[in-house]
């Protein structure tokens, strides 16, 4: 009984999110070399496309470069997941409580955009 009142979005949800990403110029994607990295860990990927990270506590900040500007980092902090609800109602504090200290009750926005403030020149397309 105390598995299922307790901890249950640790049960249902995984410690992994993946992020689809974009570095954008002149509202338009391209192509961009990144990295994601939180409080549990860095992966290198390529832009546009899709990284896998794992969940944290911290934010999530994901740093993009292309030979075309200089490098921008989007910082972006994680929201509780739906799943943490059932917590509130049937574990109370100490379920919501494992959701959150394993961060498997957080996720982070599941599409993130890198735009790049040196393509925002007044009077450019």
């Amino acid at each position: 009984m105390l598995l299922l009142t307790t901890g249950c979005a640790s049960f249902i949800g995984e410690g992994k999110q993946t992020v689809s990403v974009q570095a954008v110029c002149y509202g338009r994607s391209m192509p961009a070399q990144c990295v994601a990295e939180n409080g549990r860990g860095r992966t290198r990927f390529f832009a546009p496309g899709q990284v896998t990270v794992q969940r944290d506590l911290t934010a999530l900040r994901v740093t993009c470069k292309s030979v075309f500007v200089d490098s921008h980092t989007l910082r972006v902090w994680p929201t509780v997941q739906q799943a943490m609800a059932g917590n509130v109602l049937l574990g109370g504090v100490v379920g919501a409580g494992v959701d959150v200290a394993t961060a498997r009750g957080l996720q982070y926005p599941q599409e993130l955009q890198v735009v790049f403030p040196s393509c925002n020149y007044a009077g450019m397309p």
